[in-house]
């Protein structure tokens, strides 16, 4: 429901709650291009030849929850490449910021490009969210993949402080 309906850039139909919409005034054997488009999901973008009056057209956008939930999927399926192309597709939507950068994050760390999952880590945090995994994910990257024990335990600490874990708990115990 609720997707604007564009021809040639011009807004021409609103679709109703069960997704319909029609088109008027259209010349028959003429191509039109189509656009969808819907806060929060995917826009899509098709050329119509006008047949007739009868014609149907069905069309299938994802919305950014849609998306990051096929991400995690392939990442499941240790496809992560599909899954970041995913998660691009995610975020263009207007997705979860938190979300879509954090499993970024978890993927480029599992692909052992470290230096990205830190960077992208680090951006979470500068931009004020100060989540228990964010903090947990920069103590393993430092530790397990920049060799960084000293600044993975200072991570340690503080997501120890945001929520008791005792496997955190016996990680800094035994550094």
């Amino acid at each position: 429901s609720d997707v604007r309906i564009h021809i040639d850039n011009k807004q021409v139909a609103i679709s109703d709650i069960y997704g319909h919409f029609a088109l008027s005034h259209l010349d028959y054997g003429e191509t039109y291009t189509l656009s969808f488009i819907k806060e929060n999901y995917e826009s899509v973008k098709i050329d119509l030849s006008y047949l007739n009056h009868t014609q149907v057209i069905y069309v299938h956008m994802f919305s950014a929850k849609e998306l990051l939930a096929k991400a995690e999927d392939k990442v499941k399926q240790k496809d992560y490449n599909e899954a970041l192309a995913l998660l691009e597709r995610s975020s263009n939507t207007g997705g979860n910021f938190l979300s879509i950068n954090y499993l970024t994050s978890v993927i480029y760390y599992i692909k052992k490009d470290h230096e990205k999952a830190l960077k992208i880590a680090q951006e979470i945090l500068n931009l004020g969210y100060k989540d228990f995994y964010v903090y947990l994910l920069l103590a393993d990257i430092y530790e397990y993949g920049l060799n960084d024990i000293e600044k993975a335990q200072e991570y340690l600490k503080t997501a120890l402080s945001i929520s008791y874990d005792p496997v955190i708990q016996k990680r800094i115990i035994n550094e």
